[in-house]
Formats: structure tokens, C-alpha cells, sequence
């Protein structure tokens, strides 16, 4: 053991690192530790220098052995993270690793590695700045960097209206609906009070179409049941008028930053945009997918998928997620997987763009077409 521990020790010293932009970290561990088994050095810590002397060598694969040994005995142990977050980084990776460095900051703001190299991934990432362009009304395709594969058909051509009225998360659109009629009775309750303050304490939705302030009686589309308290409406099913109307049009702008983030080509903004609404509502399968389209932007092949599945969990009729997908799974090489997605929508799609645009990236597969061909950079 002594001398796989020496062996090591000696590669760390000798082995410069192997990139001028991602340094791999140092280690604070010495020999003595080590030697000595010492509280101080838990076995984690062992696979840290064991995967460190193996990225010095460029043994990539054999660090990352290393590594997913470490985290197994201790998932929060920051050195290894930040290790495998450089490791990413190195091999281009890096909106996983962005996501490595994150982690690491969460657990320790003070990480001034973490923090350096999450700064440098995000300089890579944020294109040079362009003037965002405002959501109209008027129907616009998305475009990708000048560097970006096009995706298999044009992106889906819909109006800022819809997208704020979208059919992909229906809860959220309870919600919406449920808030639109909480503010009409907030407004009218506070005009009752207004003209007489002795009725504060009386709550009656009929006794406000009644008096003129409500033209119909507004009803929760999941049969919550209003009531009034703390100066607010409130819904049985959806809360405090407040919170709910909050929750409502925070997602919606954080959603809409990240539309016009991606058509500005600014994808690091999108992508922050994007993650954060699939934080706060999982289940909106639009919001998976458009993330899942900023990732193949960004060149994050695993990822781009691993969101599209998630959106077509939600949304299985996700023409615009099925066909990002088989242009991902060609573009691993999955030629197979792409084909059998492409015939599935140009058969039961006959006469559309989808179809027929699935028909003819099909076809062109088939006739030993390389990706690039097919998908020429913009």
C-alpha cells in the first residue's frame, strides 16, 4: 500500500496539468496523513489522489473509475467534485460541468476553484452579446449559432399569445385560470369595502354580481372554493390570491426570458431561463423540451436527450421533441433508433411538414448520407 501511495505522491509532483484553461486541483493532503490512515484523510480522499495522478497522466477513463469509487463513499466530498467537474470541462463538457461546479458551490460558497472554473465555463458558453429581440405577435422561427447543426424540421412557428396560453402543462394553466378569477374578485371585493367598510368582515361571490362589481360568478377550473381572509381571496384548491398570482408570473417570465435569450443565440441565459421553470414545475413538458433544444445548441448531446425524454414522458405527442431526438440519436450514431422515430411520424403524419420532412431526412439516411450532410452547420 506504502508504495502505491508513493507511486502516486511522485506523479502528483512530476505530472504537470495537462490544460493551460482547466487546471486540475491541488490536494492540502499530505504524505503524513496518508501513511498514517489519519482521521483526517477518509478513503474518499485516497480515491481523489489516486484519480488526480491518473488525470495528470491523461488517463481519463481511469480518473473517472476513481472518481465514481470516491463519491460512492462519500457523495459530498468536494475534492472529488471538483475533479470530475474539471474533468468534464476538459472534454468539452460543459454544461455538465457547470452543473458539477454548482452543486460544489452549493455545498461551499467559499470554493474558489469551483468558482474560477465556473466562471470560465460560462465565458465559454455566453456568445458575444446580441440585442434582444422582443416577443411580437407575429409568427418567427428559432435559429441556432452560426455553428449549430439545424435541427430535422423548422422549430414549431407560434405567437408569444400561445405560448403563454400553452397546452403543455395543464396545471399550470388551472392555475392561470384559477388566478385571472381571484384578481376580478379582489378587485371587486375591495371596491364593496371600499364604499362600506362595515362589510370587510362579509365574503359573498353572489352578493358581488349582485351589487354590480362581478358580471358572473368566477369558478376555479379544479372546483376550489373561494373564500375571503388576511385582506385577500383565497382558493380552496390553488391558495392565497398572492402567491398564486406570483407563482403565475414568475414561470411565465422566466420561461419568456428564455425564448428571447435563444433568439438572441444567447444559450447560456436560456439555459439558466429554462432550467429554473423545470425546477418549479417538472411536469411542463414544453419548458423540457425547449431546455432539451438550448443543450443541442450548446453541443450537449446526453443531456439534449435526457430532457427530451422527459418532455415526451409528459407530452408522448411532442412532434418537435420526437424529431429533435432522432436527429440527436443520429448524430450518435443511432441510426436505427433515429430511422424507427422518423417512419413512426412520417406514416401517421402523411402531408405535414413533420411528416413529410420526416420522410425525406429518412430517405437520406438510408442513402448513406453522413449528419453533416444532412444537418450542415448554419
Amino acid at each position: 500500500m506504502k508504495r502505491i501511495i508513493a507511486a502516486i505522491l511522485f506523479a502528483l509532483v512530476c505530472i504537470p496539468g495537462y490544460s493551460q484553461e482547466f487546471q486540475t486541483p491541488t490536494s492540502d493532503i499530505s504524505v503524513r496523513d496518508l501513511l498514517e490512515n489519519s482521521k483526517k484523510t477518509p478513503k474518499a480522499d485516497t480515491y481523489y489522489l489516486m484519480a488526480l495522478s491518473a488525470a495528470r497522466k491523461n488517463e481519463i477513463d481511469m480518473a473517472n473509475k476513481y472518481i465514481a469509487t470516491g463519491l460512492n463513499i462519500n457523495p459530498r466530498n468536494i475534492r472529488l467534485l471538483d475533479l470530475k467537474g474539471a474533468l468534464l470541462a476538459k472534454q468539452g463538457r460543459l454544461v455538465q460541468a457547470r452543473q458539477i461546479f454548482l452543486t460544489v458551490l452549493r455545498m461551499n460558497p467559499n470554493d474558489e476553484y469551483a468558482e474560477s472554473c465556473l466562471r470560465l465555463i460560462e465565458e465559454k458558453l455566453q456568445p458575444k452579446q446580441n440585442a434582444i429581440k422582443p416577443l411580437i405577435s407575429t409568427k418567427s422561427s428559432y435559429k441556432g449559432a452560426t455553428d449549430a447543426p439545424v435541427a430535422p424540421v423548422e422549430q414549431k412557428k407560434e405567437s408569444s399569445e400561445k405560448l403563454l396560453t400553452a397546452v403543455y402543462f395543464e396545471e399550470l394553466k388551472h392555475k392561470q385560470d384559477c388566478s385571472h378569477g381571484m384578481s376580478l374578485i379582489q378587485m371587486a371585493q375591495e371596491k364593496l369595502i371600499g364604499r362600506n367598510p362595515k362589510v370587510k368582515a362579509d365574503f359573498s361571490l353572489n352578493n358581488l354580481v349582485k351589487e354590480g362589481l362581478l358580471t358572473s360568478v368566477p369558478v376555479c377550473p379544479k372546483g376550489g372554493i373561494y373564500s375571503w381572509s388576511n385582506n385577500e381571496v383565497n382558493c380552496s384548491k390553488h391558495g392565497g390570491f398572492t402567491a398564486l398570482d406570483a407563482e403565475v408570473t414568475n414561470v411565465f417570465r422566466e420561461f419568456n426570458t428564455g425564448l428571447r435569450a435563444k433568439l438572441s443565440r444567447n444559450y447560456l441565459d436560456a439555459l439558466k431561463a429554462f432550467e429554473q421553470v423545470v425546477i418549479l414545475y417538472p411536469l411542463w413538458a414544453e419548458a423540457h423540451y425547449q431546455l432539451g433544444d438550448t443543450l443541442f445548441r450548446l453541443g450537449e448531446v446526453d443531456p439534449a436527450l435526457k430532457s427530451l425524454r422527459t418532455c415526451l414522458k409528459h407530452d408522448p405527442d411532442n412532434l418537435d421533441a420526437q424529431l429533435l431526438m432522432a436527429n440527436l440519436y443520429f448524430k450518435k450514431g443511432m441510426k436505427q433508433a433515429a430511422l424507427t422515430i422518423l417512419d413512426r411520424i412520417s406514416d401517421s403524419h402523411k402531408g405535414t411538414v413533420y411528416g413529410l420532412s420526416s420522410r425525406s431526412v429518412a430517405k437520406s439516411i438510408r442513402s448513406g448520407r453522413s449528419y453533416y450532410e444532412i444537418f450542415p452547420p448554419n
